[in-house]
């Protein structure tokens, strides 16, 4: 028999983890979302919530045009960026379902134009590494090649090629949008089919995503799109075609909140059962570990993992299944927890990565039944930090600077065609006493003027407006003639530093 005293304590520990979702109020949480609108001055907002098999809310907030006022709501698409790995994650399931393909087939025995740089990783990749985030490199490598470019998935793959492999093959976790491309390839090759006309007719279709879509290239003045934003200006739309299996991907509230339900009901819609409880359990098993972080918090998290197109980690007692993504003028955030029968999600149409906060607040209110931790008050906490990080690195570029150099040749000299073998070529245009660089791929983006700097490097500030000032530095061969040069333009997701453009 268990004393009074050991029952309090079991209770006092096992209190956290009490499921309290009867009590969640609905109204307080909506008018959290709505504080949250205006405190992170964001344009758009929107959130979907499903339980226990029911659509207990589903809203938008603010405007889907900053300049036309047109208002969100439950229907408009958002660019859903990463949250498309796992709809790439569900057709490869489909396709192993069917037996025309392994888990553990080797990716180079159904695409055998493969070629990575790495040998034995070329040999030895399988379909399951695809979707894990562990074949070896840094996480974005690569994504310049697809980033406002229109290059092909498989030249996207091809170019890739010449990528140096920067970790350990399935024991490091680097973030990988190329290898869903490859696996947007894969299924190319086993069906016939592009992974656009696949995954609308596996998945869109049956679930009924009826809005839903693949390119940016689908909407016309009637849809009801939220347009991208930066600081509250609205952004072009671009393209991301060429990175459809990993991030293409627009969808809206309602249709999300089935997407969910398809995963809660374990693969089954209605009475078809579109991906097998096998298949389900396999693509939401732990394959690659991550850094769960301190473990310090009763309740909080202590675990984190890869899945396949999902993440994974521990919450509250329970297993929480969930996937961010980020585009320029998109953030977005998805949320499932089977044990209690429960989804969410969160869409945006700025940097808004409050969604996070609007998860983790559901998440308070449905498994730990308390609101004491301000979720939103951490994420800003953090979003300052990130601020001022940002302020740092500025200050250091700027402090780097060598006054009173002049560069070694006259400016014309600079100007010619250059190229990297793995991105393309670059021009470098001398006019009107000034220099002016474009890397052609993807020219509309990425066209600066060029300033002196300091010796042979220059300040430049692409036309993309989501990247910050950057430095090209120009080498000089034993002839003393111009030979190639880099571009030094840091930021967290596209990594310039990987190409060398050689004078051509």
């Amino acid at each position: 028999m268990r004393t009074v005293k050991q029952l309090l304590i079991i209770i006092l520990v096992l209190a956290p983890f009490i499921n309290s979702q009867t009590d969640v109020n609905i109204d307080e949480l909506d008018k959290k979302f709505e504080e949250a609108l205006v405190e992170f001055n964001l344009p758009g907002l929107a959130i979907g919530i499903i339980k226990d098999g029911e659509i207990v809310f589903s809203k938008g907030y603010g405007v889907k045009d900053i300049g036309k006022d047109t208002e969100v709501n439950s229907e408009t698409l958002f660019g859903i960026a990463s949250l498309s790995k796992a709809f790439t994650a569900a057709c490869i399931g489909m396709l192993v379902d069917e037996g025309k393909l392994d888990w553990n087939d080797k990716v180079i025995d159904h695409l055998q134009w493969l070629r990575l740089s790495d040998n034995y990783v070329n040999n030895e990749l399988r379909i399951v590494d695809l979707l894990t985030h562990r074949a070896g490199y840094n996480t974005f490598d690569g994504d310049l090649l697809w980033y406002g470019t229109n290059y092909t998935g498989e030249e996207i793959v091809k170019r890739f090629a010449l990528m140096p492999a920067k970790k350990s093959f399935r024991i490091a976790y680097g973030y990988s949008n190329l290898m869903f491309i490859v696996a947007g390839e894969v299924i190319k090759e086993v069906t016939g089919k592009s992974w656009d006309e696949f995954v609308k007719e596996r998945i869109f279709a049956p679930l009924e995503m009826k809005t839903t879509n693949t390119s940016t290239s689908a909407f016309n003045e009637n849809s009801n799109f939220a347009m991208p934003h930066l600081n509250k200006e609205v952004q072009e739309i671009l393209d991301y075609d060429g990175v459809g299996p990993a991030a293409s991907i627009n969808s809206n509230i309602d249709e999300l909140l089935k997407w969910l339900q398809f995963w809660l009901n374990e693969g089954r819609v209605g009475d078809q059962q579109l991906l097998t409880q096998k298949s389900v359990e396999y693509i939401l098993r732990s394959h690659t570990a991550l850094n769960g972080g301190k473990g310090d918090e009763i309740g909080g998290r202590h675990f984190a993992n890869a899945a396949c197109g999902w993440f994974l980690s521990d919450y509250a007692g329970r297993k929480i299944i969930a996937h961010g993504g980020g585009l320029p003028g998109f953030i977005s955030r998805i949320a499932f927890v089977p044990e209690d029968n429960l989804g969410i999600i969160a869409l945006t149409n700025d940097e808004g990565y409050m969604v996070t906060a609007v998860v983790n607040t559901v998440l308070d209110a449905y498994l730990k039944g308390n609101n004491e931790v301000d979720q939103f008050e951490k994420i800003k906490e953090a979003l300052n930090k990130r601020v001022a990080r940002k302020e740092k690195q500025k200050k250091e570029l700027y402090d780097s600077r060598i006054e009173g150099t002049k560069p070694t040749f006259d400016l014309d000299k600079y100007a010619g065609t250059y190229e990297d073998e793995m991105y393309g070529k670059a021009e470098i245009n001398f006019e009107n006493d000034e220099l002016t660089i474009k890397l052609l791929p993807a020219e509309k983006l990425f066209t600066s003027k060029m300033m002196h700097w300091h010796y042979d490097t220059f300040k430049i500030e692409f036309n993309d407006p989501f990247l910050p000032e950057g430095l090209v530095t120009f080498s000089v061969d034993k002839d003393g003639k111009i030979e190639s040069f880099k571009i030094d333009l840091p930021n967290p997701d596209f990594h310039f530093y990987n190409f060398t453009f050689k004078k051509q």
